[in-house]
């Protein structure tokens, strides 16, 4: 088991550096819209999902994408709860389109893929 463990995590480690490594000038924002579509649906493969697996995360995404967007317009104060929601919504629906190694797979990659949110920082600058 402790082996299974090790293995995974190295895999994980080779994973995520192969990821940082192909982003676009590090923060993976810019470059051809077709290109980022691409690199993703290729990192849900490299994780095990099936074409028709990745079809459904992809269309869950751009599904949840618009609501998220219209989280910019909450309050600050409201923000962290409705995304919680959101994030919560995104998981189900993720949980019941894949088996649930699969899922797991995948909702720990956007977490991580979303990084640390720190509260501080700007205030009234």
């Amino acid at each position: 088991m402790k082996k299974t463990l090790v293995l995974f995590a190295m895999l994980m480690i080779c994973s995520a550096t192969t990821l940082f490594a192909q982003q676009n000038g590090g923060g993976g924002q810019g470059g051809d819209p077709a290109a980022r579509a691409a690199a993703m649906k290729q990192r849900y493969k490299d994780m095990g999902l099936n074409d028709v697996q990745v079809d459904s995360v992809v269309a869950i995404s751009a599904d949840m994408r618009p609501k998220m967007m219209a989280l910019r317009d909450a309050s600050e104060a409201d923000r962290p709860a409705l995304m919680k929601a959101m994030n919560d919504e995104r998981n189900k629906r993720l949980e019941k389109a894949l088996p649930a190694d699969l899922a797991k797979k995948v909702i720990e990659a956007m977490s991580m893929q979303r990084g640390p949110r720190g509260g501080g920082g700007g205030g009234n600058q």
